[in-house]
């Protein structure tokens, strides 16, 4: 019999399985419309077919941004780019050679 705190993590790990998978899903089937608007050479049918995609993903992530995961997330975001920022261009580094 599993503990209650080995049945949250399994819980936890299956709601985490199923948003990868429709985050999977999501761009399989985005890039393949994307893919075939493009390989028909008509412009007016790729900008129809690619703002089409860009109003349903806003319209998907409208609930989300307004959830403190999100703002975590959008904060940790922005304090990753500014210390990568903050860091000395990699060109400056001296050579390391081993062996």
């Amino acid at each position: 019999m599993r503990s209650s705190s080995e049945t949250a993590r399994f819980g936890l790990k299956r709601i985490g399985l199923v948003v990868l998978a429709a985050c999977t899903a999501w761009l399989v089937i985005q890039n393949t419309l994307l893919f075939l608007a493009m390989m028909s050479g008509d412009a007016a049918v790729v900008w129809r077919l690619t703002s089409t995609v860009v109003k349903a993903a806003a319209l998907m992530t409208a609930s989300f941004w307004a959830s403190p995961a999100a703002a975590a997330m959008v904060a940790a975001a922005l304090v990753l780019l500014v210390i990568r920022a903050a860091r000395p261009d990699s060109s400056t580094r001296s050579e390391v050679r081993h062996g």
